[in-house]
């Protein structure tokens, strides 16, 4: 019968365990990261950027290649390398208008009356 031939059997027919051996384990650089699928990251990737047109310059698209070891340096795709933004960043200011042609705006009276209760409640304690 199983039921008893479980119960009654001896323990020293149990198979020993393997033993492991006592070295030092190492992995290679690859299996050592945790970082995903190593061979997929080391794919390069083309980024495509692209640029609205401005006032200086035309729309252009930059092409860049990038994987997790290299990155390849941006071209666009009319050839030319992207205008650096410092150039743009410097703003032109109009001349200014002469003093005593300027007028000063005259203050508007139709809000008299919320400025008179405003004061009103202000002075009440």
């Amino acid at each position: 019968m199983g039921l008893f031939d479980g119960l009654f059997s001896k323990k020293n027919q149990e198979q020993p365990e393997p033993v492991q051996p006592k070295g030092e384990f190492f992995l290679n650089p690859d299996e050592a990261k945790t970082f995903g699928n190593i061979d997929y990251m080391r794919t390069p990737k083309a980024v495509k950027k692209t640029f609205p047109k401005t006032k200086s310059s035309d729309s252009f698209e930059v092409v860049e290649v990038i994987s997790s070891l290299q990155k390849q340096s941006p071209t666009s795709a009319n050839g030319s390398q992207p205008a650096p933004i410092a150039a743009e960043a410097t703003p032109v200011q109009p001349p200014l208008p002469d003093t005593d042609a300027v007028e000063r705006r005259r203050t508007d009276t139709n809000l008299d009356m919320f400025r008179s209760m405003a004061r009103d409640l202000k002075g009440k304690p």
